[in-house]
């Protein structure tokens, strides 16, 4: 059987302000920085997905890429951790629905935002 409902509602919202703090929402204190972590994955996910896709299938050069970027996506989420609105679990049961997202930003050609 699959998880509870409220848990995927819970980790959707989780997602949900993960992203929005990513943005740099006005008035957190950290979304400077989560932003700009944020853009450094996302940077280094494009740069490394271009290099992978023209050695190997898109569908490999996705996991490849996201094996590469592993330390600035740990980074990211342990910054976005520091928010008084999210903790270490939150962070932990968005992070699933970051990467499928981020999955399809690359294979979608990353024209729209991540």
């Amino acid at each position: 059987m699959g998880e509870p409902p409220t848990m995927t509602i819970r980790a959707g919202a989780a997602c949900a302000l993960l992203l929005t703090l990513a943005c740099g929402y006005p008035g957190f204190a950290r979304a400077g920085e989560a932003a700009d972590l944020h853009a450094a994955w996302r940077g280094c996910l494009q740069r490394s997905f271009a290099a992978q896709a023209a050695q190997t299938s898109r569908a490999d050069a996705v996991e490849a890429s996201l094996r590469a970027c592993r330390t600035r996506e740990a980074a990211y989420l342990a910054a976005l951790s520091t928010s008084p609105l999210l903790d270490d679990e939150d962070v932990a049961r968005a992070r699933p629905a970051l990467i499928q997202k981020a999955k399809g930003w690359l294979l979608a050609g990353a024209a729209r935002p991540l």
